[in-house]
């Protein structure tokens, strides 16, 4: 059966928040376009995995703090939905908000990718190009390339002409359930280890603090 994709949560004016700006986290950000008028569309697969996310692999831990959730588990993340702009337009409100937290904090964007297959997905490093991804040359716009990218596969048609078209069609069901059920899982581990080496990244930094001030 395929997993019931919950509403999508509405974001609210930025306002203080209490997850604490003074330690360095991972900022994970999913971006498309506004829902639930865009739900279930191509270019919206990365609202997808942070929904479920939220509802169904982080449930347990997650706890919504403003427009961001933030984890009892991980105490090094945040999660956000950037769900009040246009995909073109992503970088003003990623950057809004990614800012609000101490300057050596790391970017992770959840996003689909049209140069990777449905079915696949790819974990790619800071600086690396946004392949024609208006979203991410937004981001580019606002912030520096230094973030990582969750690119998850929607294909692409034959025809460039149609690439508008195809990202704003909805997946076929199969497709849905491929995703669902065998990519998101995937990319969720993946997320899960960067999340533990930034863990052990900052546990590092911490260590060598205290031996330097020893």
């Amino acid at each position: 059966m395929m997993i019931r994709h919950l509403a999508a949560s509405y974001l609210v004016p930025i306002r203080p928040s209490t997850v604490s700006q003074s330690r360095r986290l991972l900022f994970i950000a999913s971006i498309g376009n506004p829902e639930p008028k865009y739900e279930g569309t191509k270019h919206n697969i990365g609202h997808r995995m942070l929904d479920q996310l939220v509802d169904i692999y982080w449930k347990d831990h997650l706890v919504k703090d403003g427009p961001y959730y933030r984890s009892t588990k991980y105490s090094n993340i945040v999660l956000f939905k950037s769900n009040d702009s246009l995909m073109n337009l992503q970088g003003k409100a990623v950057s809004k908000h990614y800012r609000q937290f101490q300057k050596d904090s790391q970017l992770v964007i959840l996003h689909d990718e049209l140069q990777v297959p449905v079915g696949k997905y790819q974990i790619r490093k800071p600086s690396t190009s946004p392949r024609g991804h208006n979203g991410l040359k937004s981001i580019n716009q606002h912030l520096p390339n230094n973030y990582t990218k969750v690119a998850i596969g929607i294909g692409r048609p034959s025809d460039k002409r149609h690439v508008v078209d195809y990202v704003m069609s909805k997946f076929k069901d199969s497709e849905l359930e491929e995703l669902d059920f065998e990519v998101l899982p995937k990319c969720v581990k993946e997320l899960e280890k960067l999340v533990e080496m930034d863990k052990e990244a900052r546990k590092e930094r911490v260590d060598k603090k205290v031996e330097v001030s020893v």
